[in-house]
């Protein structure tokens, strides 16, 4: 199934974006550049697991770069699905990243599991992707490194 245009219900774009876009872009422009799956999903997850944290500069903390990032951004892989709107970080604060990868590897939630396609191993943070791809054979899962 398609979804367009999902604003989520449980995250506000300071959590989404670094704040040089946020200085230089509006936030509608800024919600068009994040994949519809992917935050109809962050949606779906705080549903289940509770609160997730994502950049926390807004409110002082050091992650600016944990939801979209810059082209040119130091951090990450040049073709990084988080400079394409399609990746994001995840901190869990009542369960564990590593407990919610053995609930998507078990599919315990395929609902809300239905549009990842990437999920990055080896991290104390959830990475969730969502690449235009056929998943048919299931979910990529990425080493860290």
């Amino acid at each position: 199934m398609t979804r367009r245009g999902h604003r989520p219900r449980h995250f506000a774009i300071e959590e989404l974006v670094p704040p040089e876009f946020l200085r230089e872009y509006t936030e509608r422009i800024l919600w068009g550049l994040l994949d519809s799956r992917l935050l109809w999903t962050i949606d779906a997850l705080r549903d289940i697991y509770g609160p997730l944290v994502a950049n926390t500069w807004h409110g002082g903390g050091e992650h600016a770069y944990r939801g979209l990032r810059p082209h040119d951004c130091h951090v990450g892989a040049p073709l990084s699905d988080h400079k394409y709107g399609r990746a994001v970080d995840l901190v869990p604060v009542h369960a564990t990243s590593e407990q919610m990868r053995e609930d998507i590897r078990r599919d315990a939630h395929p609902e809300a599991f239905q549009h990842l396609t990437v999920v990055e191993l080896d991290t104390h943070w959830l990475h969730i992707g969502f690449r235009n791809i056929d998943n048919s054979d299931g979910i990529i899962w990425i080493p860290r490194g």
